[in-house]
C-alpha cells in the first residue's frame, strides 16, 4: 500500500511540475490602446479647463451684456441643507469656495438666491443674473 502512494505522488507532482514547463502559450504583443484603457481625465486636477476630448458647444448665452461678472468663477456645486443653502464655487486655479445666500463673493458681487441647479447674483441693484451649474449666465426674466 505504501508503494502505490508514493507512485501517486509521484505522478501528481510530475504533472504539477509540467504545468510550469509549457509555454505554449503567449500573450500577444500589441501596441494598439483601445479607448477604454487611456486615462480619464481628473475632474480635481486644478484647472477649469473644458474637456479637449469633448466637442466644443457655442454658448451665446454665456456672454452676459455686462461682461464675465463671475470673474471666471465656476459653480461647480449646490447643497440644500435643512436651515442652510450652499454653492461651491471654483476660482480659476482650482481652489473651491464656499457661500451661502446673501453673501459677497466680490466687493461689487452678491449671492441673491441658491437654487438646485442654478444661483442667482446680483452685480448692481435691481440687476440679476442666473448662473448654472453648466456655465450658461443669463440675465434674469424681468431684467433688461
Amino acid at each position: 500500500m505504501n508503494m502505490k502512494i508514493k507512485i501517486f505522488l509521484t505522478i501528481f507532482a510530475t504533472i504539477i511540475l509540467l504545468q510550469f514547463f509549457y509555454t505554449g502559450l503567449k500573450a500577444e504583443d500589441t501596441n494598439k490602446i483601445e479607448d477604454e484603457e487611456l486615462p480619464a481625465v481628473d475632474p480635481f486636477m486644478g484647472n477649469i479647463t473644458p474637456d479637449p476630448f469633448s466637442p466644443e458647444e457655442s454658448n451665446t448665452e454665456t456672454e452676459s451684456p455686462g461682461g464675465n461678472i463671475m470673474k471666471n468663477m465656476r459653480l461647480v456645486a449646490t447643497i440644500s441643507g435643512a436651515h442652510k443653502k450652499i454653492a461651491v464655487l471654483a476660482k480659476p486655479d482650482g481652489r473651491a469656495v464656499k457661500y451661502e445666500e446673501n453673501e459677497f463673493i466680490f466687493e461689487n458681487l452678491i449671492i441673491v438666491e441658491i437654487n438646485s441647479d442654478y444661483i442667482v447674483v446680483s452685480p448692481n441693484e435691481g440687476e440679476e443674473h442666473e448662473v448654472y451649474l453648466t456655465g450658461q449666465i443669463k440675465p434674469r426674466e424681468g431684467n433688461y
